[in-house]
C-alpha cells in the first residue's frame, strides 16, 4: 500500500512534502511523488527516481513530463495498490493542468484529494473541519479523518452540519441528524478525538466560512460535490467555491474511489479509444476549419438556402420526389447543426454563438421563402408529400441521431465526405421548414405543428448524435476549466430537457400507429353474431 502524490505546480513542491508525508507516516505506508513539469524543463534522466525518507516513511519522487503523467498515474495505481491519492490544485482555473486534475479524478481507482494549500505556506497539522451533509465522499473523508486525527496527539475532527434556520428546534434536528451520519460512516461514538458542531443558518457557504476562520483550523476537508448537472451548472458547488478562494487554511475536496459502474464506464471509454481509429492533430485542426468556415451565415449560405427552400417547396406542392431530393442535396443546413454538436465537445462557446446565428436566421429566412411559394398551394391542395413530414414519430427520431453520428464521421474522415450527400438526404432538414412555410400559407395549424415538431427532433438529435461521434473519434475540450465548462452543462440539459418533451409527442404518434394495425379480437362480425 502507499499514498501516491502529483505535483501540477512546482511552487507547491514543499507543501506537497510536508502533508503527503505526514499522511503517509500517519497512514503507515509508503510515499511515491509524481513531479509534473513540461517537457522542456525536463532533462534526459527525468525517468530516474530519487529515495529519501521522511520519518519513518520511504519517499520516491519521480519527475515526469505532462504528456505521460496519466499513463504513468494510471499503471502506478494499479500496481502499486494505492490508499490515496494526492493532488495540488492548480493555480489556474484553466489549462492543460487544470484539465488534468479532472482527468486523474475520473480514474477512480483509489481514494483522492485535491489539496488547495494555505496562502502563506504551512506543512499541515491536525485540527481538520469537515463539513458534511452526509454524501458518499464525505463519509468515507469522515472515516479518513477521524483515523488522521486517531494517528496525531493533537489530532482533533470536527464534523460541522449546517442546519436550516427554519424553527427553534432546527438546532436539535441537526445533531440529530449529524449523529446519525457519524454512525453511518464507521466513526468510533463518543471519541474525543471528534467534536461535532452545528450551526444554524440558510447560507451554507457563509456558515462554513465563518466555522473555518474562527476555529484555528489546520485543513477544512470536503466530500465532492455529488449534487446533479442542473445544480452544478446553475449555482455551481461549495467545494468548487472555497477552492477558487484565497485564504489562510488549507483546502481538500475528496473524492472516493469510483464505484463499479464509474470504472466501468471509464473501461468502456478506454475501450473504444483503442478501438475506433482516433484523429491526430492535423486532422482535427482540418476538421474544425472546414465545419468553421462552412458554418458561417456568409453571401453563399443565404444563396444556398434560398435554392434549397424554393426547391423543396415546389417539390412539395408538385407532389414530386425527385425535387425534394435535389433540395436535400443543396440545403447548407447540416454543417452548422454538426458545428453545434463540435462546439459541445470542444466547449467552443464562440463556435455555438456562430452556428445557432447560421441555423436561427437559416431556418427563418427558409420560412419566409416557403410562405411566399405556399400560396401556389391554394392550386394543388396538400399532397402526400407534404402529409408525409406533419407526422413525426419516433423512427423519426432515430433517423435524426443516426444521421449526425454519420454526418460527423464522415467530415472527421476526409475520404468519406463523398457519403454525406446520402447523410443529408437521410437527414432531410430543409423540407420541414418548407413544409411549415406552406402550412401557414394554407392556413393549416395542424401542418404547421407536425412540420416544426419534425425540424425539431431533426436539429436536437442530430446535435447529440454528432457530439457523441466527435468524442468517439478523439476530439476533446481545449483548456477549458470548469467556469468554462459551465455553458456547456447547460446546453446539453437544454437539449435533453428538449428531446425528452418531443419523444412525448413522437411515442404517441407510433403507439397510435401499432393500435391502428392491431386487430381488435373484441368486435364480432355479423355472421358470428347471426351463429
Amino acid at each position: 500500500m502507499s499514498v501516491v502524490a502529483i505535483v501540477l505546480d512546482e511552487s507547491n513542491i514543499d507543501e506537497m512534502r510536508g502533508w503527503s508525508a505526514s499522511i503517509a507516516l500517519s497512514l503507515d505506508v509508503s510515499l511515491k511523488v509524481f513531479r509534473v513539469q513540461n517537457n522542456e524543463n525536463i532533462f534526459e534522466d527525468f525517468s530516474s527516481a530519487s529515495l529519501k525518507s521522511e520519518g519513518d516513511s520511504q519517499v520516491t519522487e519521480v519527475i515526469v513530463s505532462i504528456e505521460e503523467i496519466e499513463d504513468r498515474l494510471r499503471n502506478e495505481l494499479k500496481l502499486s495498490s494505492s490508499r490515496l491519492l494526492l493532488i495540488d490544485h492548480p493555480a489556474a482555473r484553466r489549462g492543460r493542468r487544470a484539465d488534468l486534475v479532472k482527468k486523474i479524478l475520473t480514474l477512480g481507482i483509489c481514494d483522492s484529494i485535491v489539496l488547495r494549500f494555505p496562502a502563506d505556506g504551512g506543512l499541515g497539522g491536525g485540527k481538520i473541519l469537515l463539513p458534511t451533509s452526509g454524501g458518499r465522499h464525505s463519509l468515507k473523508a469522515l472515516k479518513f479523518a477521524e483515523e488522521l486525527a486517531q494517528d496525531d496527539d493533537d489530532g482533533k475532527l470536527v464534523p460541522l452540519f449546517v442546519e436550516q434556520n427554519i424553527h427553534e428546534l432546527s438546532e436539535e434536528v441537526g445533531k440529530k441528524r449529524l449523529d446519525g451520519i457519524l454512525l453511518k460512516s464507521g466513526c468510533v461514538q463518543g471519541s474525543n478525538k471528534i467534536e461535532p458542531v452545528v450551526v444554524v443558518g440558510n447560507d451554507l457557504s457563509a456558515s462554513v466560512h465563518s466555522v473555518a476562520s474562527e476555529g484555528g483550523y489546520d485543513l477544512v476537508l470536503l466530500g465532492a460535490s455529488e449534487s446533479g448537472i442542473l445544480h452544478r451548472s446553475f449555482f455551481g458547488t461549495l467545494p468548487d467555491r472555497l477552492l477558487r478562494e484565497d485564504g489562510n487554511v488549507a483546502v481538500g475536496i475528496f473524492h472516493k474511489a469510483s464505484r463499479l459502474s464509474e470504472k466501468l464506464r471509464v473501461r468502456v471509454k478506454d475501450y473504444f479509444k483503442m478501438r475506433v481509429p482516433q484523429l491526430d492533430r492535423k486532422s482535427r485542426v482540418e476538421l474544425f476549419e472546414s465545419i468553421e468556415s462552412n458554418a458561417q451565415w456568409s453571401f453563399d449560405f443565404i444563396a444556398l438556402i434560398c435554392f434549397s427552400t424554393a426547391l423543396a417547396s415546389l417539390g412539395l406542392m408538385l407532389d414530386s420526389s425527385p425535387v425534394i431530393i435535389g433540395a436535400m442535396l443543396v440545403a447548407p443546413l447540416m454543417t452548422p447543426i454538426l458545428g453545434a454538436g463540435l462546439s459541445l465537445v470542444q466547449g467552443n462557446k464562440r463556435l455555438m454563438i456562430d452556428c445557432l446565428k447560421s441555423v436561427l436566421l437559416g431556418y427563418f429566412s427558409a420560412l419566409l421563402i416557403g410562405v411566399f411559394l405556399g400560396f401556389f398551394g391554394i392550386l394543388y391542395g396538400t399532397t402526400e408529400q407534404i402529409l408525409r413530414r406533419t407526422n413525426p414519430d419516433i423512427p423519426d427520431l432515430l433517423i435524426a441521431f443516426l444521421s449526425g453520428m454519420a454526418a460527423a464521421y464522415c467530415f472527421s474522415r476526409p475520404k468519406l465526405v463523398s457519403a454525406l450527400a446520402g447523410v443529408a438526404i437521410a437527414a432531410a432538414l430543409v423540407p420541414p421548414i418548407a413544409t411549415t412555410g406552406i402550412g401557414i400559407a394554407l392556413g393549416e395549424p395542424n401542418i404547421v405543428s407536425g412540420s416544426t415538431s419534425l425540424f425539431a427532433t431533426n436539429v436536437v438529435f442530430i446535435i447529440l448524435g454528432a457530439s457523441i461521434t466527435f468524442v468517439a473519434v478523439g476530439v476533446r475540450g481545449d483548456s477549458e476549466g470548469m467556469d468554462g465548462r459551465i455553458w456547456v452543462n447547460r446546453a446539453m440539459l437544454t437539449l435533453i430537457i428538449i428531446g425528452a418533451i418531443l419523444v412525448i409527442p413522437l411515442g404517441s404518434t407510433l403507439i397510435e400507429k401499432l393500435s391502428s394495425k392491431i386487430p381488435r379480437h373484441s368486435e364480432v362480425s355479423p355472421s358470428q353474431e347471426k351463429g
